[in-house]
């Protein structure tokens, strides 16, 4: 009969260790451990403070391998209805999860790599028990090698053991730099390229198939209304996505706010935020990102919603508008989306009788945009370089006070210059070289110039500048 779980908790009093046992040894490693733990680590140079770090480094490696390699001589020991480890109500994952604190799932994963250790992969055992790879490292390894191709013969899948194993250990880098885990996977869909090319191509399509496939069942997200006007999540996508997402958010957050204009002349965007953490800056760039995909069209969200506000919150911006998804956002918001695409302004005069549902040519057309690429390449003020695929095209002279929507009333700006083009605490100028700035209302501002329409022909008067949706 096998022992329960709650025997194995609270196991009798066992005798000391013996001199030269296992145990014995392992009771002195820890002792050794305590003795270096009184020391005060303020007292220890630089130098033997990293050395010291990446000695409990392969220390802990070390740890690890012994604790698998015990693991894996528990379980044969269960299959063989061991009196302590073969409890066949709990298995030898749940014995090893109550010895070490640890969760069942955790041990039961551990053991399928301890047992693959101990059966075909002896230099990565090798290399584990003399600490120099980590766990996470043993596993892309194993996990690696046990998708070689059905055909590889056992000296092909032991050379490509042998080849990721110099990457993770730096044993075959000019400079020693060992990969960690992450990249390590990257590499390790090569493994077999120096052994054979076609055993290569099925391998990287085997691996590239069951991560693609695993990835699929592990994406979600969850989104949670926090209730003070922010909203919180979690969520996880495929490799390919994250790495999308992580470029595109790159380019977002990396706008230069102090550049040249035309004539050489250092620029300072004064309108751009004060330095922020990049968690906040991505935060930022993830809200620019979720109005503007995908990127075609006028602004190109894909969404239609309907903002109701009242005629005088249009036009002054003081007030609130209702979004039909039962939110209200402030007038300054509600004045810059009313630029875009799928936001359909509803102007309610007093007694929320509806004044205006839109207008018939209130968006710039797609050529529009096509003949104002010709012109710009970024966003229009001077310095910013965000691309002009990422600009929204804001009426200068603002359409709730009769602006036309005509190429000539049409300047396109990037996510934040918009905003801040809606802000009334902002003024836009014209300069007569024929660049853009911003400024706040009331301080110096260089002579400007009017507004002269583009060099494209087309029919329109030039607007002033201001503004507005």
């Amino acid at each position: 009969m096998g022992m329960s779980i709650t025997q194995l908790r609270d196991p009798a009093p066992a005798a000391a260790p013996a001199a030269g046992s296992l145990a014995g040894l392992l009771e002195g490693v820890r002792a050794g451990l305590a003795a270096a733990a009184q020391v005060p680590v303020d007292s220890c140079g630089t130098a033997e403070v990293a050395a010291s770090i990446e000695e409990l480094a392969g220390i802990e490696s070390a740890a690890n391998a012994l604790r698998w390699a015990l693991s894996a001589e528990a379980d044969a020991r269960a299959a063989a209805l061991d009196p302590v480890v073969g409890d066949a109500s709990s298995g030898t994952d749940a014995w090893l999860a109550s010895l070490t604190g640890t969760t069942k799932a955790s041990q039961a994963a551990g053991l399928r790599i301890a047992r693959l250790l101990e059966t075909k992969y002896d230099a990565t055992k090798a290399a584990f028990a003399a600490g120099r790879v980590r766990a996470d490292q043993v596993r892309v390894i194993v996990n690696a090698a046990e998708q070689a191709p059905t055909r590889a013969t056992r000296d092909q899948v032991a050379a490509a053991e042998e080849w990721l194993l110099g990457k993770a250990t730096g044993d075959t880098h000019p400079r020693g730099r060992a990969m960690n885990a992450t990249r390590l996977r990257q590499a390790a869909r090569r493994m077999f390229s120096t052994i054979d090319r076609n055993l290569a191509a099925e391998h990287e399509f085997a691996m590239l198939t069951g991560e693609g496939q695993h990835a699929a069942s592990e994406t979600y997200l969850a989104l949670h209304d926090d209730g003070d006007g922010t909203w919180s999540g979690r969520f996880r996508i495929p490799e390919l996505h994250g790495n999308l997402l992580n470029t595109v958010l790159g380019h977002l957050t990396a706008p230069r706010r102090l550049t040249r204009d035309s004539a050489g002349q250092t620029v300072v965007d004064s309108s751009a935020p004060g330095p922020r953490s990049y968690p906040e800056t991505a935060g930022a760039a993830l809200c620019e990102l979720i109005e503007h995909v995908p990127t075609s069209g006028h602004t190109s969200n894909p969404a239609t919603i309907l903002i109701t506000l009242d005629y005088d919150t249009l036009l002054t911006g003081v007030g609130s508008a209702g979004l039909d998804t039962g939110i209200r956002i402030d007038a300054g918001d509600a004045r810059r989306m009313a630029c875009e695409a799928g936001l359909v302004p509803a102007v309610l005069a007093g007694e929320s009788v509806p004044l205006d549902l839109g207008r018939t040519r209130r968006l710039h057309t797609l050529n529009h945009r096509r003949a104002l690429s010709l012109i710009y390449d970024t966003c229009a003020i001077t310095g910013c370089e965000r691309p002009f695929a990422w600009t929204e095209i804001h009426h200068p002279h603002a359409w709730s006070r009769g602006g036309h929507t005509t190429l000539q009333n049409a300047l396109p700006l990037c996510a934040h210059h918009h905003r801040i083009a809606h802000d009334p605490g902002w003024e836009l100028r014209r300069h007569p070289d024929g660049e853009y700035t911003f400024h706040r209302i009331g301080r110096p501002v260089r002579p400007t110039a009017p507004h002269p329409p583009p060099t494209l022909t087309t029919s329109g008067a030039p607007p002033p500048t201001g503004a507005g949706p």
